[in-house]
């Protein structure tokens, strides 16, 4: 079959190539096979792609974290009525592909309403804004909530999510032109990080009251940052480092980072009735793939009721996958961007 492997860690336009590889072949009572029409970039490519992710397989590497298609083989008899059923699924890698691998626990059917790009938003983007969003149970309507990189895919989860439960949304993006897809996604109060401290200009905005929740996919000095803004009981909701991608490889690098991030020591959050959240959408899905699978069913839902708009204009053919990843990487796009194979 056709595959799209990392051959090289670095700048887009040398990293990738097209190759035959051998065709999955299932191993245990739970697999299933996806004849892939499409698959999903996430920023977590983008730091597999620069030789930042220590969870990535070694290069020469097919990555992908989601595909959705149709079921063409099963392991088990069990599952047999899989057969011939368009699905939406979560894969451990492989998803830059013809055909993937997955596992029942980690697949759903989708209706044919919901197209190829938004399932694939539902699937990684979504489902992390949705378990991000969860861990934050005790917000309320008007609670002033913070998010980080609000125009990308999970960013633009996370605000629909946190619209639906009447929040007063502050979006943070580095560029002025991404402001009116900020306020047409929901945001009530658009940040661009480029014109000066976020913080600052959160203060002003807001006269300087704390707000209930920060999402925070960037890491280094931002944490700091957030924690100095949270009220009272608020919580920050840590799910990815965004900021590596700017330095080296190497351990001197990651410690710069851990540095960066600084320490929080437990006690100031005991003293302020705060706490800090991390969330791995691959864990979970490693071991904790029920949760997963729910997040999916309830999103579907949701969507189906109108109640969220997952956005994913920005589709690509198998050959420009280095412009999609490149576009990716420096904040190009809004939504979900993925690469058409069928």
């Amino acid at each position: 079959m056709k595959a799209i492997q990392l051959i090289k860690y670095g700048s887009a336009d040398k990293a990738f190539r097209s190759a035959e590889v051998s065709k999955p072949k299932l191993q245990s009572e739970d697999d299933v096979l996806v004849k892939v029409h499409a698959f999903g970039l996430n920023f977590a490519d983008v730091m597999a792609r620069k030789g930042l992710y220590r969870a990535a397989p070694p290069i020469p590497a097919v990555l992908g974290y989601e595909v959705v298609g149709e079921v063409v083989e099963v392991k088990s008899k069990n599952h047999q009525s899989l057969i011939g059923k368009r699905v939406v699924a979560l894969t451990r890698f492989g998803g830059y592909a013809e055909y993937a691998c997955t596992k029942i626990s980690g697949l759903v059917e989708i209706p044919n309403q919901i197209n190829d790009g938004e399932a694939l938003a539902l699937a990684t983007q979504y489902c992390t804004a949705f378990l991000a969003v969860k861990k934050c149970q005790e917000l309320k309507e008007k609670d002033a909530v913070l998010i980080h990189s609000a125009t990308g895919g999970v960013g633009t989860a996370i605000t629909q999510l946190l619209k639906h439960k009447g929040c007063k949304v502050i979006g943070l993006t580095r560029s002025n032109e991404k402001v009116d897809y900020l306020i047409k996604n929901g945001v009530d109060i658009p940040i661009v990080t480029t014109k000066g401290d976020y913080s600052k200009q959160i203060q002003e905005a807001i006269k300087n009251k704390k707000v209930a929740a920060s999402f925070n996919s960037v890491g280094g000095k931002t944490i700091k940052k957030d924690l100095s803004l949270l009220a009272t009981s608020g919580q920050l909701v840590f799910f990815g480092i965004s900021d590596r991608t700017n330095q080296k490889r190497g351990i001197l690098f990651t410690l710069f980072q851990l540095l960066k991030i600084g320490k929080t020591h437990p006690a100031k959050l005991l003293l302020n009735s705060q706490a800090i959240h991390g969330l791995n959408l691959l864990a979970l899905a490693d071991n904790k793939s029920e949760q997963i699978k729910e997040a999916l069913q309830e999103l579907i839902s949701l969507r189906l009721e109108s109640k969220i708009f997952p956005k994913a204009d920005f589709s690509f053919d198998w050959e420009n996958i280095a412009e999609a990843h490149d576009g990716l990487e420096k904040a190009k796009f809004t939504g979900k961007v993925f690469i058409k194979v069928v």
